[in-house]
């Protein structure tokens, strides 16, 4: 059984997911950067008498990492990241200030993810999707047993990721949801990076860009 607890966060109005079981928890996309956002993830993680285990990382945008050197000092924690998205993570520190973000704290201490490999939380395991097209080294994170997947910034409700970024391209953005994502239970609950929550039966059915 899985409990999914989610925070907006940032001037990008990011997801951040706690995916909880028992008292244990994982970290999907920390995008905490003011000290009250830092605040509040911490406050809910301790109230809650939470152990958080690993965090995870969809894809190396800004909005999606902005809070794990926070956090993952906090808990002392491992930082997992996309194997493909080395560089796109590397490289924020040179362009942070640019986009507003001059106090981003940039963390060196990670553990690269590759596609295929299973991630193991306690007793559940995690499928990795490989889903590019918005970012090239993109993961989507699938609780087959649980029903549930973190989509990234792939799949919105009713909606799909940019791909004007460096690395985006729309074709294969389209291909990895209908290759990808629409090969999955039509009852599986998408958890994206921004907006609402959100179905495969749902989407294949309303969503205009995907018609």
């Amino acid at each position: 059984m899985i409990e999914v607890k989610s925070f907006t966060f940032n001037d990008y109005q990011e997801n951040t997911y706690l995916a909880i079981s028992d008292n244990k928890c994982i970290i999907i996309d920390p995008g905490n950067y003011y000290h009250e956002e830092n605040d509040a993830i911490k406050k809910y993680i301790d109230e809650k008498s939470l152990e958080p285990q690993f965090i995870l990382i969809t894809h190396a945008h800004i909005d999606h990492v902005l809070g794990v050197d926070f956090l993952s000092k906090e808990y002392s924690l491992d930082i997992y990241i996309p194997s493909s998205e080395k560089e796109i993570y590397n490289n924020i520190p040179s362009y942070a200030p640019i986009f507003g973000m001059s106090n981003y704290k940039h963390n060196n201490n990670i553990k690269l993810i590759e596609y295929g490999n299973d991630i193991v939380f306690g007793n559940i395991k995690i499928k990795t999707l490989f889903l590019p097209g918005h970012s090239p080294g993109h993961l989507g994170y699938y609780f087959e047993r649980e029903m549930i997947c973190f989509s990234g910034d792939v799949l919105f409700k009713n909606s799909i990721g940019r791909t004007d970024l460096p690395g985006g391209d729309f074709d294969t953005l389209i291909s990895s949801i209908k290759n990808s994502l629409f090969r999955l239970d039509k009852d599986v609950i998408i958890y994206p990076g921004h907006g609402l929550s959100t179905t495969i039966n749902d989407e294949m059915n309303n969503n205009p860009f995907l018609q």
